[in-house]
């Protein structure tokens, strides 16, 4: 075993490629095997997706985008959505050690990366595929690319600088957070700031709005809902969240110091210490890797607003390769190889742990999470009530909070469109006559949204209660609420005429 190891880390891409496979293969079979439904984000991101538009009120489209695009190619909802998540991962993974070997060096690059696998946010939230996984490897790419292109000028670099930084807005319109920090490393870094007034920045900026234009045109277009929409999530979160921002993403390294420590990374100096990284590696690895998540707290602090801790995602990717940095002096062999066996211990060890307290934490708590719920079953008996309402008419609409829309049809084909909340503004793609003409069946869960009211009116509400598989007979049960709207059921109002339309 100890040849083994030695003999891949003479080579750490090889290394490298161990460490994806460990992260791809645990992480994507752990929500498979314990998961009866998936999790909220990516049922939302599904019912979007399968629209095809550019973005919706929440944010850019892109991982509905994806994910309806393997749905087409595997014909498959749902599980994709879990080694699709682990792609995205390890691809930042990638990055991050290409960055590291031109910063440090091939063994420190692996250290660095492997050290991630401590890092809360590429472990337990990772099967959940959403904006903030799907920023992590533009980022990460985005730095690779940004000191490159500082560093040595080649036009192609500045090229790759703008197809990331545009790509990462189409994740998320966050990722200009990250974009600012770039502009401050081009101006404080004076080899970066000789090349300011060459092309290559200027493509860059090129590049990036071209690839962002479609985004920008939608975003005018409706009136930059999405923004109106983070205004309110900011509003919703207690402003003391702010101030904990930081310390709560202190902890979600905790895991990692607990590897640097069994690693022997916080140990006496090597015998024969690494050469320590010049200080504009280091000075870089400190601003993009600190820079993004103190600006967006200062954004919190001046704006009076709250942070959600999920928000600090895609800011920590070059955590490890900034600690290996930093404790260059105590890097040798010895603790390559520990740091290696490691990393694979926390990947096993976190993804069993994810495992168990998804397929067994709810028959000890009674109470089932989103991931518990028995879609298969709650999506049959609702289509059933459908059937069953209106002569076996087609399903075509459901209407409702985005959860219950989501699960109910997620796997047919073609799928029901979504009516979020029932409302037409937020869910363009559904009209009023497209209800008229298809009907809808409506369903929630938990205590009826108050945006149904008006769309339901005095119909009588129905509701249908499970139990999870393998559920104790004191389990609470998920209840779901429904109203069946048969095709042609509703009026539609008379069109007011205009003031150009000729009198009769």
């Amino acid at each position: 075993m100890n040849a083994f190891i030695a003999r891949t880390l003479e080579r750490p891409e090889r290394a490298l490629l161990f460490l994806i496979a460990a992260q791809l293969a645990f992480w994507s079979l752990a929500p498979l095997l314990s998961h009866s439904a998936p999790p909220l984000d990516v049922v939302d991101i599904q019912a979007t997706g399968r629209e095809w538009v550019v973005a919706t009120f929440k944010h850019p489209n892109t991982p509905g985008l994806v994910l309806e695009a393997v749905r087409f190619l595997t014909g498959a909802a749902g599980w994709p959505a879990y080694v699709v998540s682990q792609l995205f991962i390890v691809a930042t993974f990638a990055c991050v050690y290409a960055l590291g070997r031109d910063l440090l060096d091939p063994g420190r690059a692996f250290i660095g990366t492997a050290l991630l696998t401590g890092v809360y946010f590429f472990s337990w939230p990772s099967p959940e595929f959403n904006h903030n996984v799907m920023q992590m490897p533009f980022w990460a790419l985005a730095c690779l690319a940004l000191w490159k292109a500082s560093t040595n000028g080649r036009l192609v670099w500045w090229v790759v600088l703008g197809v990331a930084a545009g790509l990462s807005l189409w994740a998320k319109y966050s990722s200009a957070i990250l974009l600012l920090i770039a502009g401050v490393w081009m101006l404080y870094d004076p080899i970066a700031r000789k090349k300011i007034f060459t092309p290559g920045p200027w493509i860059t900026a090129i590049v990036c709005a071209l690839a962002f234009a479609p985004q920008l045109i939608w975003l005018i277009d409706n009136d930059f809902q999405p923004f109106a929409y983070a205004a309110r999530r900011a509003t919703s979160v207690d402003f003391t969240d702010t101030l904990g921002f930081l310390p709560i993403q202190l902890a979600h390294h905790i895991p990692m110091f607990v590897l640097m420590l069994c690693a022997g990374l916080w140990g006496k100096r090597a015998a024969e210490p690494l050469q320590p990284p010049d200080k504009r590696a280091l000075h870089f690895l400190l601003l993009m890797g600190l820079g993004p998540a103190i600006v967006l707290t200062l954004i919190g602090l001046v704006s009076a607003s709250g942070l959600r801790t999920a928000w600090g995602a895609p800011m920590f990717n070059l955590s490890g390769l900034l600690v290996v940095a930093l404790l260059t002096n105590r890097i040798d062999a010895r603790r390559l190889r520990a740091v290696f066996m490691g990393a694979g211990v926390t990947i096993l060890f976190t993804s069993t742990l994810y495992f168990a307290h998804m397929a067994y934490g709810y028959q000890l708590t009674g109470k089932p999470l989103r991931g518990n719920w028995p879609e298969a079953r709650i999506n049959a008996e609702l289509q059933e009530q459908w059937r069953a309402a209106t002569n076996n008419a087609p399903l075509r609409i459901v209407a409702g909070d985005i959860w219950s829309t989501g699960l109910i049809g997620m796997r047919d084909r073609p799928p029901p469109r979504v009516l979020v909340n029932a409302d037409y503004e937020i869910s363009p793609w559904v009209t009023p006559e497209d209800v008229a003409r298809n009907g809808a069946l409506v369903v929630w869960s938990g205590s009826e949204p108050a945006a149904l009211a008006g769309f339901l009116g005095d119909r009588p509400r129905n509701q249908l209660d499970f139990l999870p598989e393998h559920a104790r007979p004191d389990t609470q049960t998920v209840t779901m609420h429904y109203v069946v709207i048969p095709p042609s059921e509703i009026t539609l109002p008379p069109e007011t005429p205009s003031a150009t339309t000729a009198p009769p």
